[in-house]
């Protein structure tokens, strides 16, 4: 999906808030039967990809996202509170999170293959700077991290995700792979 059709997507289609999703992880014939019938909303499908956020399953939640064909969004609030929202193949969005606390420690989503920080990620984070701590991207077998840090760069060595704006206040991390996490 290129980035005009992205923004064109976006125009008029304001979603609508969600409120936190209960984590608990479902039987995978509950969760496959969920994403056959194509119920986006159903318990099976947000309840166990917040079960397997808050145990950093990162590649159980890809693993869903992909059975989908779908990207995936998980959020976290200050409260320990997630919020899920599914998009389609090429972008989510996110729904305001009713309830949440600031500041929002974790946001974590899902790509089709690749993780990297596309030109809508990188939008997004620069949005939410100053209130998000961290984000993920999810790819296939890997993840890249960032975390905002509100000091400014001391060494022209710190890996950024710009040199300038609001970026450069993101880390910029190398890809690691889902097993390299665990060690």
């Amino acid at each position: 999906m290129s980035v005009i059709t992205k923004q064109d997507h976006l125009v008029g289609d304001a979603p609508c808030p969600q409120e936190p999703v209960l984590p608990r992880l479902h039987p995978t014939t509950e969760i496959k039967m969920a994403i056959e019938r194509e119920n986006l909303r159903d318990d099976a499908i947000l309840q166990s990809l917040a079960y397997l956020a808050t145990e950093s399953d990162w590649q159980g939640v890809w693993r869903i996202a992909d059975a989908l064909k779908r990207e995936v969004s998980l959020l976290f609030d200050d409260q320990g509170l997630i919020w899920v929202d599914v998009g389609d193949s090429g972008m989510v969005r996110l729904s305001p999170p009713n309830g949440s606390r600031l500041p929002l420690r974790l946001w974590v989503h899902t790509h089709p293959w690749d993780a990297y920080w596309s030109a809508t990620d990188q939008r997004t984070l620069a949005t939410v700077t100053g209130i998000l701590e961290q984000a993920l991207v999810l790819g296939h077998d890997h993840l890249v991290r960032t975390v905002h840090c509100a000091e400014m760069p001391t060494s022209s060595s710190a890996s950024r995700l710009s040199n300038s704006g609001t970026l450069m206040h993101w880390t910029a991390e190398s890809k690691m792979s889902y097993r390299m996490e665990d060690c």
